[in-house]
């Protein structure tokens, strides 16, 4: 980074600090933890007095990690929102990091500074979702990954491992990049072959120490007779996103509604999966079955899986404005940033993607790509939403930064390639706007202006069903903070 790299690492790092804390700790410092977050908050709390029940339903990564810091800090929501800033500032580490990679030091820098404003970030960092834990281990995994098979040094094997067994822990869903680092070091051992010994030990190293993080989860819910798995919520993930009741677009919905607010024949058969015995096995069967009879629609719903998934952020603001009770005029600022901030990067991304390809070191740029669609993969399969991009982001920063860099020969380049960025540009404004209008369609208060009425009296609240692990709510994170009743996908 050169003589003076301390003082850029110190100036965006100190800011990226000051301002969530700013944010977290003063003007968002009497909310307190809400939908998710607090299910994740309370779980930590038990888990830091010794306390960890029957099998996991949520995946216990966050709250582990949280419970390392209450058990000699305090079990304070303050403690928690200390480490949720402290895992945030290192995924902005990180992003820079991957940038240097990529394209250098200078790239590096604007990295750097575009993940320390990222505003989705920033107005999160008050909430103990699990969002900021997996996205710095998706960008360790990144990071010390290439590094390792490139140097052939233990520790970064050793690094890359446990990033992967934590961010499994934290969800499960990343275990989807373990194709593409299979890859990559059979790469490397075919171009490599004097040193497949090395390559070989240090493969060991990343599965011990991933293992080290997931075995024991999987034991503990095996003992309370849930099976080896790490948490208990992936078949019903499955099934909300694949049956004959779920919406072709916000394949997300039936785990973001509690039951009263669904219509009464698909609460009937909801209910009937969760009183069964066998609800998680039934659930899975019940999926595939209806994935192989309709095959044409699951095709048409993993389409549109594939394309919410980038569609843009705002759980952080409207957490915000349910607290705080806003109209939507008083919220439309804050989330006029937390939206403006995603696409910004999105659109750098692209355009860094596509009109610099010749900036980006190659195997870095192929990585990078491979490792993003590898983690939004189970999420075309089962269901999706704009706030499950999170992770990615530290992988999609570096690509807009290589756009900034290159800002002064943009003009040109773009006349060069003009036809793939004006498809790219075109295509994600669609997936915009088709993400708005399904987000504003879907509004819990239209939806029950059309619902059928029913007497029957009001089923349990989604803070109750939380709580149950055959009623709780669908995914890893997010299903219930971004669609409180004001529209998330």
């Amino acid at each position: 980074m050169g003589r003076w790299g301390w003082r850029w690492w110190a100036a965006a790092l100190g800011t990226a600090a000051v301002l969530r804390a700013f944010v977290a700790l003063v003007l968002l410092g009497g909310m307190p933890m809400l939908s998710d977050a607090r299910d994740y908050f309370d779980a930590a709390v038990r888990f830091a007095s010794g306390e960890f029940g029957g099998a996991f339903y949520w995946p216990p990564g966050e709250s582990l990690v949280l419970a390392c810091a209450l058990g000699p800090l305090g079990k304070s929501v303050l403690v928690a929102r200390f480490v949720t800033i402290a895992t945030s500032i290192g995924s902005v580490a990180l992003s820079a990091l991957l940038a240097r990679e990529l394209a250098g030091a200078a790239t590096g820098r604007i990295a750097a500074w575009i993940a320390a404003l990222y505003v989705p970030s920033v107005v999160l960092c008050g909430q103990t979702y699990a969002q900021h834990l997996a996205a710095l281990c998706l960008a360790a995994v990144a990071y010390f990954g290439l590094r390792a098979l490139r140097d052939l040094r233990l520790g970064l094997f050793a690094w890359t491992g446990v990033a992967l067994g934590l961010g499994c822990l934290t969800r499960p869903s990343m275990a989807s990049v373990v194709p593409v680092l299979l890859a990559a070091w059979a790469h490397a051992a075919h171009h490599r072959r004097a040193s497949l010994c090395a390559l070989g030990l240090g493969a060991i190293v990343a599965t011990c120490g991933a293992l080290a993080f997931v075995i024991p989860a999987q034991a503990h819910n095996w003992r309370a007779g849930a099976g080896w798995t790490i948490s208990t919520n992936n078949e019903r993930n499955l099934w909300l996103g694949n049956n004959p009741y779920t919406p072709d677009y916000k394949t997300s919905h039936l785990g973001q509604r509690p039951l009263d607010e669904l219509p009464p024949d698909a609460r009937t058969y909801l209910e009937s999966f969760y009183a069964r015995p066998d609800a998680r096995p039934a659930m899975k069967r019940a999926a595939l079955a209806y994935m192989a009879h309709h095959p044409l629609r699951t095709a048409w719903r993993t389409l549109n899986r594939a394309t919410s998934f980038w569609g843009f952020d705002y759980l952080g603001s409207r957490e915000v404005q349910n607290w705080r009770g806003w109209g939507t005029r008083t919220a439309l600022p804050l989330l006029a940033l937390e939206v403006g901030s995603y696409v910004a990067v999105a659109v750098l991304a692209l355009a860094g993607l596509l009109v610099h390809p010749g900036a980006c070191a190659p195997q870095w740029r192929v990585w990078l790509i491979a490792l993003t669609l590898a983690y939004q993969l189970p999420y075309a399969i089962a269901f999706s939403g704009g706030t499950y991009h999170f992770p990615v982001v530290p992988l999609v920063m570096p690509f807009a930064a290589v756009a900034l860099a290159n800002a002064v020969e943009a003009g040109k380049r773009a006349r060069e390639r003009k036809g793939a960025a004006i498809v790219a540009m075109g295509a994600f404004a669609l997936i915009q706007a088709q993400y708005a209008y399904f987000a504003l369609t879907m509004r819990p208060e239209r939806l029950s202006q059309t619902r059928t009425d029913d007497s029957s009296p009001a089923r349990s609240t989604r803070s109750e069903l939380c709580r149950r692990p055959r009623h709780g709510p669908s995914h890893d994170e997010g299903d219930r903070g971004q669609d409180h009743d004001v529209d998330h996908v």
